[in-house]
């Protein structure tokens, strides 16, 4: 992938939304990996009650963005802390990155990705996981990785040290611009691997991403449906790369697509109840025509 694009790529997906620090931080660490002598983390959001509960919950796992070169797992505490906030185990990756771990990408990434979720199984009564309620998700190159955990079969596309009889197919799926375009091999693109009975997709993408084409996104919704799978797609009209980050408090974009995505998982058996969005004084509302298209 050529440099001067990698750096377009950094400045769309860091700066567009122009964020603000987050003020939420994790519970604790789990870590879930061990690769050459360092250790790679979750950072854990956990529910109210979580620590006296003898029930288990539903998880939300998070893969951040940076063409696998860059970024780190603060980018969605405000995601986490929201889905904590709404009964779930809110995880958000440490994986290994192209020039920090000096691994090949997106290869390495993806196999982090399924040994994350293959953890949370593995270990699922001791950490109060519910297996059959887990959510992947991902923002850009994040969301290659929540899409080819779910998507991806080939054995290549596992850790050797992890123990596959433990399934790495999330149970529903939400995607953030996801980037594939570029930097991909054919056999590490996940609309190349779409076959019938993959789990419920939800797709958002910004009608002015600069990184992504909007119409590559629709054909992979389009074809996700021909293939008989529940899938949605959202267009935020006026969204660029990163648009759904909530890193600034006052992205309405944040706001707009937390609801969806809680509609979504309530729809699917992922969550129950109402939502819990409190959205700051002076942020707009998103809910017209004007603002989104969506495809069902």
């Amino acid at each position: 992938m050529p440099k001067l694009y990698l750096a377009f790529i950094f400045s769309v997906y860091f700066l567009s939304s122009g964020w603000i620090a987050a003020k939420a931080s994790p519970d604790t660490f789990w870590t879930y990996k061990t690769v050459d002598h360092h250790e790679l983390k979750l950072s854990v959001f956990l529910p109210e009650g979580y620590e006296l509960s003898v029930q288990s919950f539903p998880t939300f796992v998070v893969f951040h963005g940076g063409s696998w070169r860059v970024g780190t797992p603060d980018m969605h505490y405000p995601d986490c802390a929201y889905w904590a906030s709404r009964g779930m185990i809110a995880v958000s990756v440490d994986y290994r990155l192209r020039e920090r771990d000096q691994v090949e990408v997106p290869l390495e990434c993806v196999k982090d990705a399924k040994s994350a979720i293959r953890y949370l199984r593995a270990n699922a009564v001791e950490l109060k996981v519910d297996a059959d309620r887990i959510v992947a998700a991902g923002g850009s190159a994040g969301g290659q990785m929540a899409a080819s955990a779910a998507m991806l079969r080939s054995s290549f596309t596992d850790d050797a040290a992890d123990d596959v009889s433990i399934v790495s197919i999330p149970n529903a799926v939400i995607l953030y611009n996801p980037y594939w375009e570029t930097g991909c091999s054919p056999e590490l693109t996940p609309p190349n691997s779409i076959t019938k009975g993959l789990p419920p997709m939800i797709t958002f993408i910004g009608g002015k991403d600069q990184a992504i084409p909007v119409e590559g996104i629709k054909a992979f919704h389009d074809k996700l449906k021909a293939h008989g799978n529940d899938s949605e797609l959202y267009i935020g009209h006026e969204g660029t790369h990163g648009f759904c980050n909530g890193r600034n408090p006052l992205n309405p974009y944040f706001y707009w697509s937390l609801k969806l995505q809680d509609q979504f998982l309530v729809k699917h058996g992922m969550l129950r109840g109402e939502d819990s969005i409190q959205r700051p004084d002076g942020v707009p509302l998103l809910k017209s025509a004007l603002d989104f298209t969506a495809y069902y």
